[in-house]
């Protein structure tokens, strides 16, 4: 799990102290255009890749961004099973 921060470099002190109580590393973008996928319409939204880096669920695809219990099993089973 990655987070991305959408803040100004002038709010990197504040980013910092957040992200600082988080488990998961959090990057700074200074911009709402992300690579190739384009621009941040809305925060949170999720990418799920598998362990080769396949995104295998776009969040911007989804109508409903919102993790819901049948939205994480339909996802992460899966991706799950395929470890053992």
């Amino acid at each position: 799990m990655l987070g991305f921060c959408l803040d100004g470099p002038e709010n990197l002190a504040d980013v910092k102290k957040i992200a600082a109580k988080l488990y998961f590393p959090v990057g700074l973008l200074g911009s709402p255009w992300a690579g190739d996928y384009g621009r941040m319409w809305r925060i949170p939204v999720s990418f799920v890749m598998n362990r080769a880096g396949k995104l295998v669920d776009n969040g911007w695809d989804d109508e409903q961004p919102v993790w819901t219990k049948e939205r994480l099993h339909r996802v992460m089973d899966p991706l799950l099973s395929t470890i053992y």
